[in-house]
């Protein structure tokens, strides 16, 4: 981001006010990114992508308008303002769109620019991906096929500024690997996926990325199904953060104010287990939510959401927040500057507990542990209902007795959530969400 960037800004805001905009804000973000696939040590696919544009919020007295624009030409600047508010005048009156002012504490410095990321020649961001594959297949001969391995390399600048004198200019990187393997032997197969993204290169272990891959899919030869059965259930992080997300989309003020939500009516109550606390942190290092402030120019924090199973609070954007006039906590998130803030997470995690992954299994004489589910996107966010296909291991005094596949889980999202008895000290992340090993004092699981 240069600085006419900042000058492209100011005169969008300067036409907006001309236009008789009360206030405005505009989003201007400017991203690259490759991405690699390879495919038996050739590059399988090649893909450079750039994508720069503005979007434009703007209050003509109550009513909110938007637009954004690909064109930042003089031309096209005059065109965004006009529409924007031509916009807002064509909506109807609404007491609670607001655009923040400046806050009174300054904005924290947050590193998520790594310009290694940037340095990367075309040839070494293939090698990785090649060396990828290769580790994946000296792990044993008995992985014979790799369906697919890729990485991606991207960079962006984000330049938000309203009328009201707020500014903030982010700049991040983000690199990111994943592969899936396919182990035979005496004819079985069995497939095996791994990923990992980072906001800094040197932290990406792409090479690990494969050799976990291919332990996964050896690991799983000689599955079979079990009976059905009530047990206790160890969830890996992997599998954790996605009944995490499950779970996120409740904790929105917005969800809650649209009757869409497993907590209405629950705040400052004891919803979940008191083993667990649950943080939403837009300052965590490296995060991939992290950031100065959310996409509203509101400053970042760390926020206890969930404190030992008490709901502590709801997540806002100021929109919701006018609603229930309170404060925004900093989650106004928007996919680009092709859309306004909605309410999103920033770092949502489960914070860590003492114990390994395997010190709770240990202490499991008898149970499932699932290290994949399959189908946790059809869970319903409202009722929290879920019934998922799951892989993993059979427990049996402590250990890992063999693997299991063609199995379901199925039950409540709460009830999981309330049923947790130990959680594990191994946090891991998928994009913005995170958790480490939970285990369930019991599931019902669907066997044959």
């Amino acid at each position: 981001m240069n600085s006419m960037d900042r000058r492209i800004a100011e005169q969008i805001l300067s036409l907006a006010a001309s236009f008789t905009a009360t206030s405005a804000e505009i989003y201007i973000r400017n991203s690259s990114s490759t991405t690699i696939e390879v495919k038996d040590q050739k590059v399988d696919s090649f893909e450079r992508a750039r994508d720069i544009g503005a979007g434009l919020r703007v209050l003509v007295g109550d009513r909110m308008g938007f637009a954004f624009t690909t064109d930042l030409s003089p031309d096209s600047l005059r065109v965004l303002a006009g529409s924007a508010v031509t916009n807002a005048r064509n909506t109807a009156s609404d007491p609670f769109p607001g655009i923040p002012e400046i806050p009174p504490a300054p904005y924290q410095s947050v590193s998520i620019f790594d310009p290694a990321v940037i340095a990367l020649s075309e040839e070494e961001k293939i090698e990785r991906v090649m060396a990828m594959e290769r580790e994946a297949y000296a792990m044993d001969p008995r992985v014979r096929r790799i369906r697919k391995a890729s990485a991606g390399f991207s960079d962006s600048s984000t330049l938000i500024m309203n009328s009201l004198g707020a500014e903030v200019l982010t700049e991040s990187t983000v690199v990111s690997a994943s592969i899936e393997v396919v182990a035979e032997h005496q004819g079985e197969s069995q497939a095996g996926w791994d990923y990992d993204v980072r906001r800094f290169y040197r932290e990406l272990d792409i090479e690990q990325v494969g050799r976990r891959a291919a332990r996964k899919a050896l690991d799983l030869l000689g599955a079979r199904s079990i009976d059905s059965v009530k047990a206790p259930v160890l969830l890996d992080p992997s599998v954790a953060e996605e009944f995490l997300s499950i779970m996120a989309s409740g904790l929105s003020a917005e969800s809650v104010q649209k009757k869409r939500s497993l907590f209405i009516g629950k705040l400052d109550s004891s919803v979940i287990s008191p083993l667990i606390t649950v943080y939403d942190d837009g300052l965590l290092a490296g995060g991939l939510g992290t950031a100065p402030s959310d996409d509203e120019l509101v400053p970042m924090k760390k926020k206890t959401v969930i404190d030992k199973g008490r709901l502590a609070l709801y997540l806002y954007n100021t929109y919701s927040a006018n609603k229930d006039r309170t404060a925004s906590t900093g989650n106004g998130i928007r996919g680009g500057f092709r859309g306004m803030p909605g309410v999103g997470v920033t770092n949502l995690y489960i914070a860590p507990g003492a114990q390994t992954q395997e010190e709770i299994l240990q202490s499991t004489p008898k149970g499932l542990l699932v290290t994949e589910i399959m189908g946790a996107h059809m869970a319903n966010p409202i009722s929290g209902d879920f019934s998922v296909g799951a892989t993993g291991y059979w427990i049996e005094q402590g250990k890992k007795a063999y693997p299991v596949r063609e199995i379901t889980i199925a039950g409540n999202i709460l009830d999981l959530m309330k049923n947790i008895d130990a959680v594990g000290s191994d946090l891991r992340f998928s994009g913005r969400i995170g958790s480490p090993s939970l285990r369930v004092k019991e599931l019902s699981i669907g066997g044959k």
